[in-house]
């Protein structure tokens, strides 16, 4: 009966010699490996590994926006987005498996599109990654944030080497038709303006392409501010690239005249009707935004 009761004992009572090492041997496995698993479930390293893996993207951006080949108003959009971030960042969560995924497909395309394709487009795809998850990860529409991202690309020279003739053309004949609307004799001829043998050229500037970049800026901030759909992201681009080219078209028409000799105004003249015009573009813009339509 005590051999029986010893051995109960025995089998119920650990020695405090022996468990304390059995604890840490079979027990120390197990829970590192549950601090490795909720590491890796947290997905705290995900951005920063999706950063570094579109680094070659990141140099090539940095180069453009210093080496004075095109306008810095990239750096602009980035801070901005930096700001946005910063004011959400208690709204950061781990983003769905689905845009993880997106992300990830979207960095191997923009590898691959770096070996095909121009600099700047494959730049435009790892910014999309990024975006995406940043997105997804805020739980905010995805499209204003995609502009935001776009813009802070080095996209303005790109704009005045395709896009930049072009608009000069159409503004010069749409302005010549205001001017003749308004009683002033005024003929297009390509990317000038003529009146009573005098010949005035709209030069780069004069295009609008620095002024369709704030317009369009301003509409991806105040479309994430109001988190708008993509559907109403989409629609706020659209107004401002139609409120910046009717603006720039007064603007451009209003100048003729002085340029030609018409009036006399001075030097700072002209800046100033540039300004005017550029308020006549953000702030119908801003009120648009804000509106919710059905």
């Amino acid at each position: 009966m005590h051999a029986e009761l010893y051995a109960r004992v025995g089998r119920t009572m650990p020695s405090p010699l022996r468990r304390p090492w059995v604890d840490r041997r079979e027990h120390a496995p197990a829970i590192s490996i549950r601090r490795h698993w909720r590491c890796l479930r947290s997905r705290a390293w995900l951005p920063e590994l999706l950063l570094l893996a579109l680094w070659p993207h990141w140099i090539y951006v940095g180069r453009r926006l210093s080496d004075g080949s095109d306008e810095p108003w990239g750096l602009l959009a980035l801070v901005t987005v930096g700001v946005l971030l910063a004011r959400d960042r208690a709204l950061l969560r781990s983003p769905p498996d689905s845009a993880m995924v997106a992300s990830g497909l979207l960095a191997v395309a923009a590898a691959v599109a770096a070996l095909t394709l121009p600099d700047l487009a494959a730049a435009a795809v790892a910014m999309l990654a990024v975006a995406i998850y940043l997105a997804q990860a805020l739980r905010r529409p995805t499209a204003a944030l995609v502009g935001l991202l776009l813009l802070a690309l080095p996209i303005v020279a790109s704009l005045q080497f395709y896009l930049g003739f072009p608009l000069r053309v159409l503004v010069a004949h749409a302005s010549a038709a205001l001017l003749s609307a308004a009683g002033i004799e005024a003929v297009a001829a390509g990317a000038s303006i003529a009146s009573d043998g005098t010949t005035v050229l709209i030069d780069a500037p004069c295009a609008g392409i620095g002024m369709l970049w704030i317009g369009s800026f301003t509409a991806a901030l105040l479309s994430y501010l109001h988190a708008a759909s993509a559907r109403r992201t989409l629609v706020n681009g659209v107004i401002a690239a139609l409120l910046v080219l009717s603006a720039n078209i007064v603007r451009n028409s209003v100048l003729f005249i002085a340029e030609a000799g018409r009036v006399h105004w001075p030097a700072w003249s002209h800046e100033a009707v540039g300004l005017a015009a550029l308020a006549a573009v953000i702030v119908p813009l801003a009120l648009i935004a804000r509106r919710r339509f059905a």
